[in-house]
């Protein structure tokens, strides 16, 4: 039976249009909500993969749990588990394997574009997609490129949108999760609107869910081809 081990992180986050695209492959995917259950051994699936939330990489004393959590990636990456790290999972990975992660200069919250890099465009992850990636961001830290990884994505913005570290293992600043379902939450929730109107303004706010009608339906479908590219990578398709 094909596995992919998920770690979720916080409740509105879970791996969305990513768990809808393994069942549609008969892919059962387990999902841990890392705060309430340890993480289970990752070589005992087929790949792991690790969702976004709002804790800072490091706080330790806050967030306990991120000690397993980062030793499981440890352990994914050394035993060449694949590995898909999603804006905070994509920090911890660059953490897991010694770089810094820091808050950014400001926040990005929305609809971007990322654009690959000369290694990017080559990389098995990103093929089919066209020299660049529709994005959604939702982040106030970033983390530097680990040592002896590769850069695969970056935009003006924020330079490191995507790394691979060793054969099989990806972090990406950005969210590709996202079902319609989800991005109501995330845009409508009193909470969050509070939050990108403090980080970044009402117009800020107001342009993300403008963007959504038009941008949409192409991160729709570029979420698709990334990650059923990894899903390949982790030998899940064929």
């Amino acid at each position: 039976m094909k596995r992919v081990l998920a770690l979720q992180f916080v409740w509105d986050d879970p791996p969305g249009y990513l768990g809808e695209i393994m069942e549609e492959h008969q892919i059962v995917c387990d999902t841990i909500k890392v705060e309430e259950e340890p993480v289970p051994d990752p070589t005992e699936y087929d790949a792991l993969i690790a969702m976004g939330g709002p804790q800072h990489v490091g706080h330790n004393d806050t967030y306990p749990y991120l000690v397993g959590v980062t030793e499981a990636i440890r352990r994914a990456v050394e035993k060449e588990v694949p590995y898909l790290g999603l804006c905070l999972g994509g920090q911890l990975l660059a953490s897991a394997m010694g770089a810094q992660v820091k808050k950014h200069t400001s926040a990005s919250i929305g609809f971007y574009e990322v654009q690959f890099t000369e290694a990017g465009k080559k990389d098995p992850l990103f093929k089919g997609l066209p020299g660049s990636q529709q994005v959604i961001h939702w982040h106030e830290d970033t983390f530097d490129i680990p040592d002896g990884a590769v850069r695969l994505a970056t935009n003006p913005h924020t330079q490191n949108q995507t790394f691979r570290y060793g054969r099989n293992a990806y972090g990406t600043q950005f969210h590709i999760e996202l079902t319609p379902g989800m991005l109501d939450v995330w845009l409508y929730h009193p909470e969050y609107r509070q939050e990108m109107v403090r980080a970044l303004g009402e117009d800020a706010a107001d342009t993300f869910i403008s963007d959504r009608t038009r941008l949409y339906p192409l991160y729709r479908l570029h979420t698709r081809i990334m990650f059923e590219n990894f899903l390949r990578i982790a030998d899940l398709l064929d």
